[in-house]
């Protein structure tokens, strides 16, 4: 295997669900199958079949190459992938909530790689980089506040999926530009309503769920 990262990342790649497991296969390890689950490929990385697909895929639309010895060669935005999904220590499940249902969005971050993953059809994931001019607390913040601006009546949870109690911070409009949230655990069921936070009050909640 080849990895070549860059810092010249495009606003976003669509990455299918085969892909997804053939590059968090590239270098294995604990990393690598919390990422996959987190991208609800996981039960994929044992599927030799599976993850040969995702590689024949993406090499196919050049995004890797086959080397010499029959492994997979990635550069570029690929690399960081590839790199995130092996090594990141923190993955941030962002859940937009609307009256239709639910979609997730899940923000990895390694120490020098931030990427965030949205869901499409299909089973397909669209790679971002977060701008470098915010900080990660405040790219997480951005996600929910765009959210809940298309959708009033709508909610955001996000939670670190690191975190074994579940710690789970719950957020919506408040009415006169303030957010109200709530917090639970996997051990508690009813929330408390915390209500009238300003936008720097709920990014600090953000940053104690994210553990900063």
């Amino acid at each position: 295997m080849t990895e070549t990262t860059s810092q010249s990342i495009p606003d976003a790649i669509g990455y299918g669900f085969a892909e997804m497991a053939a590059l968090a296969s590239l270098r294995g390890g604990d990393a690598a199958v919390l990422s996959a689950e987190a991208l609800r490929v996981g039960n994929y990385l044992g599927d030799t079949d599976m993850v040969s697909a995702g590689a024949s895929s993406l090499v196919a639309r050049g995004l890797a190459t086959a080397e010499s010895d029959g492994l997979l060669a990635v550069a570029g935005p690929t690399a960081a992938v590839a790199a995130v999904l092996s090594s990141a220590s923190r993955r941030m499940e962002i859940s937009l909530l609307t009256v239709e249902g639910s979609d997730s969005v899940i923000a990895m971050e390694n120490e020098d790689i931030h990427l965030l993953f949205q869901p499409r059809s299909y089973f397909t994931w669209w790679a971002m980089a977060q701008r470098p001019d915010v900080t990660a607390a405040e790219a997480n913040f951005a996600v929910i506040r765009q959210h809940l601006h298309n959708n009033p009546q709508g909610g955001a949870t996000i939670r670190r999926r690191e975190e074994l109690t579940g710690q789970t911070l719950y957020v919506k409009n408040g009415g006169g530009g303030s957010w109200t949230i709530g917090t639970a655990n996997a051990q508690q069921k009813d929330i408390v309503e915390t209500t009238g936070l300003d936008d720097a009050a709920l990014l600090d909640q953000i940053r104690t769920i994210r553990q900063d």
